[in-house]
């Protein structure tokens, strides 16, 4: 016998499943040529589907960047989290980040598009979100530092440096699955730039 949803959790699973659909039209149109309607359409609901689960575009935007940030994040925690080593731990990150984008090509081009998209349409700027990001990285490197295994230098700058990296890199990981030899250099230059 199947279980019958609430009304929260029907609404709940509507929403997962317009946010998968914008993920995949994202990825593989870019945000500006798709609309409301091809997002309801993909997910098998109607237009007014979508405006009862989102207040408009941006919404739906930032939930996509939710989806694919959270999945990611709680699998590059728990990698860094297993390494006792700073230089272990910023190796495991760009690893994981690279792997990602290679395992998962559909989420990591709908992300760029909707940075892109938020970018250049007059929505947070691309520094704005990238400095949202750098927590994880900024930690590393201050761990790096109170242990002695990284040389003195600007946590937050050496970061941004990194993000925009594997940002750079990331579609042609999707695109090519080159991730390890990418990883392979990300991670020679990164820990030449910051080790003691």
């Amino acid at each position: 016998m199947t279980k019958r949803l609430t009304r929260v959790e029907r609404r709940e699973r509507t929403r997962g499943e317009l946010v998968e659909a914008a993920i995949g039209l994202f990825a593989a149109h870019g945000v500006s040529s798709v609309s409301v309607e091809a997002v309801a359409e993909e997910a098998g609901y109607s237009r007014g589907a979508y405006h009862s689960n989102f207040s408009g575009r941006d919404e739906l935007l930032a939930a996509v960047v939710q989806v694919v940030v959270s999945d990611l994040g709680a699998e590059l925690r728990r990698r860094t989290d297993a390494e006792e080593r700073a230089v272990a731990k910023l190796s495991e990150y760009i690893r994981t980040f690279a792997a990602y984008c290679a395992r998962e090509p559909g989420r990591t081009r709908a992300l760029v598009a909707v940075v892109s998209h938020r970018t250049t349409a007059g929505g947070p700027d691309y520094d704005s979100m990238v400095d949202e990001s750098l927590g994880d990285l900024i930690d590393i490197f201050e761990y790096g530092q109170e242990r002695g295994e990284m040389r003195r230098f600007d946590r937050v700058v050496m970061a941004r440096l990194l993000r925009r990296a594997l940002d750079g890199e990331a579609v042609r990981i999707a695109a090519e699955g080159a991730a390890s030899a990418i990883a392979d250099e990300l991670v020679a230059n990164f820990v030449h730039a910051t080790r003691a």
